[in-house]
């Protein structure tokens, strides 16, 4: 069965008997791909800072709705962890893919801020395009405070991380 239509996560998961393991495939490769240009997008700022990336940890989808259509954890795409690091080893934030079936996102990345002195600071970056619709709109919301929304902007979180 091939979808033609592109469904809203919502729908998805409301009826996921229409979904095709094809379907559910081409998400989480569409999910990774988002994610990784976001990760991009934050390496690109980050450069010429004192910060450095590290990407070696990888996610794989627990969510149910692929395990139900036969997507096997070693059939899925690795998404990377990010870490960003300090000169000195320690973390300086990570961003950690939470799922993509997130009822009103398209995809869910948290983010957890660890500042030097201090507590650290935990967000929500949630994805409010259309599934596949080529273009991440990623909005922050700290953790608690789910109305308090506003687009991500990879320099912000380096005034956080400064």
């Amino acid at each position: 069965m091939i979808d033609l239509t592109h469904r809203s996560t919502s729908e998805e998961l409301a009826n996921p008997g229409e979904l095709s393991r094809e379907r559910v495939l081409e998400r989480l490769i569409d999910w990774r791909g988002r994610v990784h240009k976001l990760y991009d997008e934050i390496e690109f700022v980050l450069e010429g800072t004192a910060f450095k990336s590290n990407r070696e940890g990888k996610h794989t989808s627990s969510e149910e709705l692929p395990q139900r259509v036969g997507v096997a954890p070693s059939d899925q795409p690795k998404i990377d962890i990010l870490r960003i690091v300090r000169a000195n080893g320690l973390n300086a934030a990570i961003l950690f893919p939470r799922g993509l079936w997130i009822i009103g996102a398209n995809g869910r990345v948290d983010l957890r801020i660890v500042p030097s002195v201090g507590a650290s600071e935990t967000y929500m970056l949630v994805d409010q395009s259309k599934p596949l619709d080529g273009q991440a709109h990623w909005i922050r919301m700290p953790i608690g405070s789910p109305f308090e929304r506003e687009r991500f902007d990879p320099r912000w979180l380096l005034s956080k991380l400064q």
